[in-house]
């Protein structure tokens, strides 16, 4: 078990070395979070009115997950895009761990979604954001982010395994977290939408890591929200690692 997560680990780090051959990506992981920063906290909440410094406080927080969870579409397109270079036919010569590559692959996605993390705070901080809560809590809202992220991170594994190509998982992908991320509390209350809409946005998981997320950074009510994402976290893993493993063990016989 060491073993495959040392490998793993090593893996890791070769799927970001290319990072820095490639200033363009390493670009995207950078400005993302200052676009939609822009876009939601000063166009949107702009437009609606009201005061900045609410609009800031509230809005951060979802760009914040959006972020995050948008970024894992990219696990699926890189193994996607791996299996069809036939990058994975040469592990499988190697004596490692079966599963260290996606192992490896998916902790990759997530250190670079550290930086997506950290742009995004730094950004926030920078048009007024502030955190109101203790360090701790706010380390607490950031790690809930990831895990949510590194489940949906094992979702989007298994659908870049199954798909038949990196377009098709993309637009799989997408499908499937379009309406989750803007189909939720993230940019508007849920108690401003429609009775439908608004039970949609109640019931949401995305809905309930946003609020935990504000509860844990601005403070206010939130534990309710952090115990649900916790669930949905562990549901989640509990789903898609082993449907990611075996549909990686199908691909590499």
């Amino acid at each position: 078990m060491i073993t495959a997560l040392s490998q793993g680990l090593t893996l890791a780090w070769r799927s970001l070395i290319p990072l820095k051959n490639n200033p363009g990506q390493f670009a995207g992981l950078l400005f993302q979070p200052v676009f939609m920063i822009v876009i939601f906290v000063y166009l949107f909440g702009g437009a609606a009115g009201g005061d900045r410094a609410d609009a800031v406080a509230y809005m951060l927080p979802g760009v914040l997950v959006q972020v995050s969870l948008m970024a894992t579409i990219s696990t699926g397109m890189n193994l996607a895009t791996d299996i069809g270079n036939g990058v994975f036919d040469r592990f499988r010569t190697m004596p490692i761990a079966r599963s260290a590559p996606l192992t490896g692959r998916v902790l990759a996605d997530l250190l670079t979604l550290l930086i997506t993390v950290a742009m995004s705070l730094a950004v926030g901080y920078a048009v007024g954001f502030r955190v109101t809560t203790d360090p701790l809590s706010a380390l607490a809202g950031i790690g809930l982010v990831l895990v949510m992220a590194l489940a949906l991170s094992w979702g989007s594994a298994w659908i870049g395994l199954v798909a038949k190509s990196v377009t098709s998982m993309q637009g799989m992908a997408t499908a499937v977290l379009l309406p989750l991320t803007f189909g939720s509390s993230a940019f508007v209350p849920a108690g401003d939408m429609p009775g439908w809409l608004s039970w949609w946005m109640g019931v949401n998981p995305v809905s309930h890591l946003a609020g935990a997320l504000r509860g844990l950074l601005g403070g206010g009510l939130g534990a309710a929200d952090v115990w649900i994402t916790l669930g949905w976290t562990a549901a989640l893993l509990v789903l898609f690692v082993p449907l990611a493993l075996r549909a990686y063990n199908r691909r590499i016989r």
